[in-house]
């Protein structure tokens, strides 16, 4: 039989892993390291370009160089397993840390001290009533409120509380934190961008997706009605705007205009304003003038042949010149007739001299350019997270920057005829002023009554 007096010697606990890891995720040194590599993998992805091609890069670098990309996803950064993994481990120690803290605060909304910032020791000769009440008149000013009196035979307490809102700003900024980190990595991995090119008048919902390119459907169409282009009067783009509408199951859901740093968003998912391109001519407006000296607009919308008034030619656009020479913009011409070679003819807008053709002048007056707008499809479902945290990170930032947790506590006990006093006292900020004003309050309401007894004595803690 064994003795129950000896026993096997300890095996290594069970718990001790646990206990390592829960030392990792609540450590301050873990964080700071955490965030020392994010900052690296951001600087990496600023300066090395994002959602580029595999095979763009591999032709424009080393072997070597590439496979580190692929295998780090450096192309990818932010959406890469081990940025993603980063983020995770920093929610979990920031998630930890907030754990660790939580139980502290309920004993400190209650008033329950912990470490002092300064203590004061006093003797007092005199009745602690009167004591009691000129203690509370000059430091209730200090503390803007009525002390919490706790009376016993023999020691009364005076306890003041200040701003107790200041023990949540605490946990709010490390929850907003985490919220905040929780809703970037929803939309890192269930996120998506892309890119969808409309012409005037026509409706899509193929996009390419960023970056891997492939096609994807929206659950709805894009219908672009209009595409406006205003430009400065260097002929730089000033504004160029979308007016465009939703329709779903075949019904229009919205009808609104996109433009730049002006989304529209639609079922969580956001368009934006990229770019813009001219893919064709809308209209084409000529004057014609004839031999009898009768002057009429010619306009084409399209590239069917328009036939010219009093001639047997037929005129067919052929291509746009945007005003690349210092004539102005022009447009490139076909006049064709029955049995006869076309006659393939420039015009520009700034020509001083119209063209003829038999008795017919034509002069080209202006085109309508038809346009098809490049919108940025973007679908974030951590966005509302995203929100959230950043409210609670201000509020959680007002709470530690405007208040200010102050905790005074006055214990006077009587022994044989005298009163000693003990103040404790505690800021979060300006501890020293804190200090000061407390201690100078005490002695001079003292020095005033004239019945401080003996030098004194003051001891300060931390």
């Amino acid at each position: 039989m064994t003795d129950p007096r000896t026993r096997e010697p300890d095996t290594p606990e069970t718990g001790s892993v646990l206990k390592d890891l829960a030392s990792f995720f609540t450590s301050v040194q873990t964080t700071v390291t955490l965030l020392f590599f994010l900052a690296a993998a951001s600087v990496i992805g600023t300066v090395m370009p994002q959602d580029a091609a595999l095979e763009q890069i591999q032709q424009t670098s080393g072997s070597f160089y590439y496979r580190v990309v692929v295998i780090l996803d450096l192309h990818n950064l932010y959406r890469s397993w081990w940025f993603i993994l980063l983020l995770v481990l920093l929610s979990l120690n920031l998630l930890g840390c907030l754990i660790r803290r939580l139980p502290v605060i309920p004993g400190e909304w209650r008033g329950e001290e912990r470490k002092s910032s300064f203590s004061l020791a006093l003797i007092h000769q005199g009745p602690m009533s009167s004591l009691k009440d000129l203690i509370v008149s000059v430091l209730k000013p200090v503390l803007g409120k009525a002390p919490t009196i706790v009376e016993g035979p023999q020691l009364t307490s005076l306890v003041w509380v200040k701003h107790r809102v200041y023990l949540l700003g605490f946990p709010l900024i490390h929850l907003a934190i985490v919220v905040i980190l929780i809703g970037g990595l929803i939309g890192l991995m269930y996120g998506f961008r892309g890119y969808i090119q409309i012409p005037e008048g026509e409706a899509g919902s193929e996009y390419t997706l960023y970056p891997s390119g492939p096609t994807r459907s929206l659950p709805f169409s894009i219908a672009v009605e209009s595409f406006s282009l205003t430009r400065y009067p260097t002929g730089e783009p000033k504004e160029y705007r979308s007016d465009v509408s939703i329709v779903k199951n075949g019904k229009e859901a919205v009808r609104d205009s996109i433009l730049v740093n002006h989304p529209l968003t639609y079922d969580g998912i956001s368009l934006y304003q990229s770019d813009y391109k001219v893919v064709g001519v809308k209209e084409v407006r000529f004057e014609v003038v004839t031999a009898d000296g009768k002057s009429s607009e010619l306009p084409i919308r399209s590239r069917t042949p328009a036939k010219l008034a009093e001639t047997p030619y037929h005129l067919r656009i052929l291509r746009t010149d945007p005003g690349t020479t210092k004539r102005g913009a022009g447009i490139e011409i076909s006049l064709e007739a029955p049995g006869e070679q076309p006659k393939v003819v420039k015009l520009f807008r700034k020509d001083a001299e119209p063209f003829r053709i038999g008795g017919t002048e034509i002069r080209f007056l202006d085109y309508q350019p038809l346009y098809a707008t490049g919108l940025q499809i973007g679908y974030d479902p951590g966005s509302v997270l995203v929100w959230v945290g950043c409210c609670l990170l201000i509020g959680g930032f007002m709470l530690s920057l405007f208040t200010n947790l102050r905790h005074l506590k006055v214990e006077l006990e009587t022994r044989g005829g005298d009163v000693q006093i003990r103040v404790t006292g505690r800021s979060r900020r300006m501890r020293r002023e804190f200090r000061e004003i407390i201690e100078a309050r005490v002695r001079d309401c003292l020095k005033s009554d004239r019945q401080l007894s003996g030098e004194p004595r003051t001891e300060f803690g931390s």
